[in-house]
């Protein structure tokens, strides 16, 4: 579905839009649940351009209440395909690519993979627990029992290490 021939691709500028599911896309850890794909292509005798913008909604589990939600994740990124390019090139905008002339096509999916992963939040917290702002909201924490803190306490070991000095 992310591979597209060479021949098939017009010269000059195009565009393509479709949307897919996880029967298209796999993201392993995290259920895709729908996504949408709008693909730019500029093409002519030297290199294959792609700039594309994905739309997606993928299932999270909360980090503080284990609840499922859902996430959209909107994210770009670029990919040229030049069939001189001496050494292949990643970086966090845009990837540059040989072109598999055994093919005869340019293959996109790891790209739109690797840039669903890369927006999925380090924290992944349900949207009750943010303000307005998507800050996280302040919570109780809540203690049971007797702190082991206390400072009337003294560790018992640190008894034996002043007897051993004296």
């Amino acid at each position: 579905m992310f591979e597209f021939k060479i021949t098939d691709i017009p010269e000059g500028e195009s565009h393509l839009s479709f949307d897919f599911d996880s029967k298209h896309l796999d993201l392993e850890l995290y259920p895709l649940k729908k996504g949408s794909i709008n693909l730019e292509f500029r093409k002519n005798e030297h290199y294959i351009k792609v700039n594309f913008t994905v739309e997606s909604v993928i299932e999270l589990i909360c980090d503080r209440s284990l609840d499922a939600f859902d996430q959209n994740i909107i994210s770009s990124y670029s990919v040229t395909f030049n069939a001189e390019a001496e050494d292949e090139r990643i970086d966090e905008d845009q990837a540059i690519r040989n072109i598999d002339f055994i093919t005869n096509s340019v293959n996109i999916e790891q790209d739109i993979r690797d840039t669903i992963l890369l927006n999925i939040p380090i924290k992944k917290i349900h949207p009750r627990f943010l303000d307005e702002t998507g800050n996280p909201k302040d919570f109780i924490s809540e203690a049971f029992g007797k702190s082991e803190n206390d400072e009337d306490a003294i560790d018992p070991r640190w008894e034996a290490l002043k007897k051993l000095k004296k």
